[in-house]
């Protein structure tokens, strides 16, 4: 089977994931869905360094330094506030509470969009979400329904791939072709370079 065209466009977004990085074992968690999730971008941050010789551009850097950005989403369930935004729920009132010295862990980002030939599903490994946005206002004749934003920055993580340390941002695969292990299996587990999935 040959490989499916290029898409023209993409769309869409679903299956936001998220999987808690356990820094004693080095290793993901299991991934967890964040249900509802209604838009997500991610702005790179670092400049393009250019050297000057020979009165020209002698060599050009373009450093991945990070990625910011927002993920809009309908709401948040308790496990998602105490696994990301270090909330707790108090025995013996019930509340559900934020602490303002939390440590906040680093995760995994997980999303998927569709395209006109293939699907793509992505990661960034190495996200810290700032506290949360939350904008509420009263009801009208028409019902809108009030999201939360998340804020985060997510930085590289360091993977060994063919015998080399490389620092990595984020990766993704598609449906296309006739090896689909990575794809298969990228809500179960956190794909990483250098690893064969272990569902493969």
């Amino acid at each position: 089977m040959a490989d499916a065209a290029p898409n023209k466009v993409r769309w869409g977004l679903s299956n936001v994931h998220y999987a808690v990085w356990d820094d004693a074992t080095k290793t993901y968690g299991t991934p967890k869905p964040l249900a509802g999730a209604v838009s997500i971008n991610f702005d790179p941050q670092g400049s393009q360094n250019q050297f000057y010789a020979d009165n020209v551009v002698y060599y050009t850097s373009n450093p991945s330094a990070s990625d910011t950005g927002t993920l809009e989403i309908a709401d948040i369930s308790e496990e998602a506030m105490k696994d990301i935004f270090g909330y707790r729920k108090d025995a013996t009132s019930g509340t559900l509470y934020e602490i303002t010295n939390a440590v906040l862990p680093t995760f995994a980002l997980l999303y998927q969009v569709e395209g006109d030939q293939t699907k793509m599903r992505g990661v960034r490994y190495n996200v810290t979400a700032s506290r949360l946005s939350e904008t509420r206002s009263t009801q009208t004749e028409n019902v809108e329904p009030q999201t939360y934003s998340v804020n985060y920055t997510a930085v590289g993580r360091d993977f060994t791939v063919d015998g080399e340390t490389v620092n990595v941002i984020k990766s993704s695969c598609d449906n296309a072709g006739d090896t689909h292990a990575a794809y298969d299996a990228w809500f179960t587990e956190v794909v990483c370079p250098g690893t064969a999935p272990a569902s493969a």
